[in-house]
């Protein structure tokens, strides 16, 4: 069961997680997408992971409408080692 977080991440129909990497006019993007709940906390804890890490802070954008997060660079391996240390 996931922990008792304000936030939670839905996997995708085919029960993968929704890390998503692409490039958008020559930047590199992360994308993590099925978010419900707080997003803005899972930005805070998903930063301070990655600074955990000796990653310097990564610029980030938050769509509460379309429920998406994104993040400049590639980092689809260490925020699916998030998820997955968090319990999702």
């Amino acid at each position: 069961p996931p922990p008792e977080l304000p936030y939670f991440v839905r996997r995708s129909r085919l029960h993968n997680l929704p890390v998503y990497e692409g490039q958008r006019q020559g930047r590199r993007l992360t994308e993590l997408r099925h978010i419900h709940g707080d997003i803005w906390a899972l930005q805070r804890d998903l930063s301070a992971f990655l600074g955990s890490l000796g990653v310097p802070e990564v610029p980030a954008q938050v769509n509460e409408v379309t429920a998406t997060l994104r993040l400049r660079g590639h980092w689809g391996p260490q925020v699916r080692q998030w998820l997955l240390q968090t319990g999702f």
